[in-house]
C-alpha cells in the first residue's frame, strides 16, 4: 500500500495475501506465456500469407509490418503499464491479441492481414515489459524479489513447450486439412489468454507517478542514464535480441547439412534444450549469480556458433541449440528487473525493447545483404559479430558485482 505518495510492502495478514498472490499470479503467466505461444500456424505462417495474397512478397511485407508496429508502440504502452497497472494492460493485451488472430482467420486478402499483423504488434508491445513487470512487481509487494529468476524461469519456459508442441500438432493440423484451419484454431488458445488474464492480481508497489505522460518518459530515460549498470544491461539486452534475427536464417544453414525433413526435429530440439536451459536457471542463478550466469552463459554461446559455423560438420545444428540461452535470458532480465525504479519499471523495459527491435531491424537486414552477396555461413558470423560485443558489457557487470 501507499503512505504519503511512498509505495510501502505489507505484513502480517496482508503478507499471507500478498504470498497466497505470488502463487496464483505465478501459475496464471505459466499458462498465459502457454497458450500465448500455441500457435499452430507459426512454421507456416509464411506459406499462408502467401496463399491468401498470392505473393512471397507481400507476405514478407506483412512480417515486417508487424516487426515494426510493435516496435512503434513500445514506449506508449510502457507508459501505460505504469501509469495504469500491469493487469489491465495484460488484458488489453490478449483482446487485442484475439482480434489479431481472427483477422489472420478470416482474411480474403492484404487488407485484413494488414490490419490483424498491426493488432499483434500491438498486443505484442503491451506485453513486452509489462509481463516481467507484472511478476517481479508481484514478488516485489511479498518481500520474495529473490526469487524473481526461479520462478521467471519456470513462466518463460512455457513459451518452448508451447512452441514444440504447437509447431507438431499444427504441421498434422495442416496436413489432414488445410493451413486456414490451423489458424483458425489457433484463435481457441488466444481466448483462453484472456479469461487467464481476468484472474490475474494486480501487483500493488508503484511509487508516486510523474504529473504526465512527458515527464515520465523523461524521467525513466534519465534513470537509465544516470545508472551504469543499467546503461549497460540495457545494451546487452538489445544486442541479444538482434542475435535473434539468426533465426530466420538458420534453418538455411541447417538445410545444407541435414535432410529437409529433419528441419522440424532440429526446431523441436531447439526448443526442448531452451526449455531445460529456462528451468534450471533459477537454481543456477541462486548458486553462481546472475552476473556471473550471464557473463559465462554468453562466452559458452558465443564459442559454440563459432565452432557451429567455423568449421560445419553434421553436428553444427546441434551446437546452435545451447541450454546456456535460457539462462542467460532469465539472468538478463533478473539484472534489468533489479536496477529499474518500481514507478517506471515497465517504461524502462519497453526502452529496452525498443532499442532491440531497432537493433534487430538493421542487424537482420545486413545480415541479408551480406548472405546474398557471400553466403549464409558470413551472414551467420556477421550476426554473432555484432552480438560478440555484449561480452565485455557482460564482464564489466560481472566485475562490479564482485566488488
Amino acid at each position: 500500500m501507499a503512505l504519503f505518495g511512498v509505495s510501502v510492502r505489507l505484513s502480517g495478514s496482508s503478507a499471507v495475501s500478498a504470498g497466497q498472490t505470488v502463487n496464483l499470479n505465478v501459475r496464471l503467466l505459466s499458462w498465459f506465456n502457454f497458450f500465448g505461444d500455441f500457435r499452430m500456424y507459426g512454421p507456416i505462417m509464411v506459406i499462408y500469407f502467401a496463399q491468401v495474397t498470392g505473393s512471397y512478397t507481400a507476405a514478407a511485407s506483412l512480417l515486417a509490418v508487424k516487426r515494426l508496429s510493435s516496435a512503434a508502440f513500445e514506449v506508449p504502452t510502457g507508459v501505460l503499464s505504469d501509469r495504469l497497472g500491469r493487469r489491465g494492460t495484460m488484458i488489453a493485451g490478449a483482446v487485442v491479441m484475439v482480434a489479431a488472430h481472427l483477422g489472420y482467420a478470416g482474411a480474403a486478402g492484404y487488407g485484413l492481414l494488414l490490419a490483424a499483423v498491426v493488432l499483434e504488434g500491438l498486443a505484442t508491445s503491451l506485453w513486452s515489459g509489462n509481463n516481467e513487470a507484472l511478476l517481479y512487481d508481484t514478488l516485489l509487494e511479498a518481500g520474495r524479489e529473490e526469487e524473481f529468476p526461479r520462478h521467471s524461469g519456470r513462466v518463460n519456459s512455457m513459451f518452448q513447450i508451447a512452441l514444440a508442441l504447437a509447431a507438431a500438432i499444427g504441421g498434422v493440423v495442416g496436413g489432414v486439412w488445410s493451413l486456414r484451419v490451423v489458424v483458425v484454431l489457433s484463435v481457441v488458445p488466444q481466448v483462453l489468454c484472456v479469461l487467464v488474464a481476468l484472474r490475474v492480481r494486480e501487483p500493488r508497489v508503484h511509487g508516486p507517478l510523474e504529473s504526465n505522460v512527458l515527464a515520465h518518459l523523461g524521467s525513466a530515460l534519465r534513470g537509465i542514464r544516470r545508472n551504469p549498470v543499467l546503461r549497460r544491461m540495457t545494451l546487452v539486452s538489445a544486442l541479444r535480441y538482434s542475435g535473434e534475427s539468426a533465426a530466420q536464417l538458420s534453418p538455411v544453414f541447417v538445410a545444407g547439412l541435414w535432410p529437409l525433413w529433419a528441419l522440424g526435429l532440429w526446431r523441436t530440439f531447439g526448443h526442448g534444450v531452451a526449455f531445460v536451459g529456462f528451468r534450471v536457471s533459477g537454481r543456477v542463478i541462486g548458486r553462481v549469480g546472475a552476473a556471473r550466469t550471464l557473463l559465462f552463459g554468453e562466452l559458452f554461446d558465443n564459442v559454440a556458433n563459432l565452432v557451429a559455423l567455423v568449421k560445419p560438420t553434421v553436428l553444427s545444428p546441434v551446437l546452435l541449440g545451447s541450454p546456456a540461452y535460457g539462462m542467460s535470458t532469465i539472468a538478463q532480465q533478473t539484472l534489468l528487473q533489479r536496477e529499474f525504479t518500481d514507478r517506471e519499471r515497465a517504461t524502462m523495459g519497453s526502452l529496452a525493447s525498443l532499442l532491440g527491435s531497432v537493433l534487430f531491424a538493421l542487424v537482420a537486414l545486413a545480415a541479408g545483404l551480406v548472405a546474398d552477396r557471400w553466403g549464409i555461413v558470413a551472414a551467420l558470423l556477421a550476426i554473432q559479430a555484432v552480438v560478440f560485443i555484449a561480452l565485455p558489457l557482460a564482464w564489466w557487470v560481472h566485475a562490479r558485482a564482485l566488488r
